[in-house]
């Protein structure tokens, strides 16, 4: 009976893990009110390894970011919850206050919309950016 009781507990304490499906799509992100999702803005998928590890991001063109002149991104997956990835870019340079390499968290709030919240900033903050799903 005492087993019993430890593995239900251990089943209960387990973290959510991330569904996947929440990534399907072409996505846009928007920092205004123009149309998120015209021809005119860079789309992107967002495809998550078989074994949580790792996060792809590809580009329908090439852009400039803080991370170099690219259209696609790679990234360690470095903690998950149910609606949320937390990520370390590959090649990242960026260093929070505490000098650590700069972690994202990548937060669906609602169904086809996320948002983008760097790990060391205040429960709740998060960045201008707002990802739209374009595309199933």
């Amino acid at each position: 009976m005492l087993a019993i009781l430890l593995l239900s507990a251990a089943a209960v304490a387990a973290p959510p893990v991330f569904d996947d499906d929440q990534l399907s799509g072409s996505w846009s992100e928007s920092v205004n009110t123009n149309a998120t999702c015209s021809g005119e803005r860079r789309l992107t998928r967002m495809q998550l390894s078989d074994d949580h590890q790792r996060l792809a991001i590809f580009n329908d063109r090439t852009w400039t970011s803080k991370l170099g002149v690219t259209n696609h991104f790679a990234a360690t997956v470095t903690a998950e919850t149910e609606h949320s990835l937390t990520i370390v870019y590959d090649n990242e340079t960026r260093h929070n206050s505490t000098g650590k390499l700069v972690e994202w968290q990548i937060v669906f709030v609602a169904p086809g919309v996320f948002r983008w919240r760097e790990t060391s900033w205040v429960e709740g903050r998060v960045n201008g950016v707002v990802g739209i799903r374009c595309s199933p």
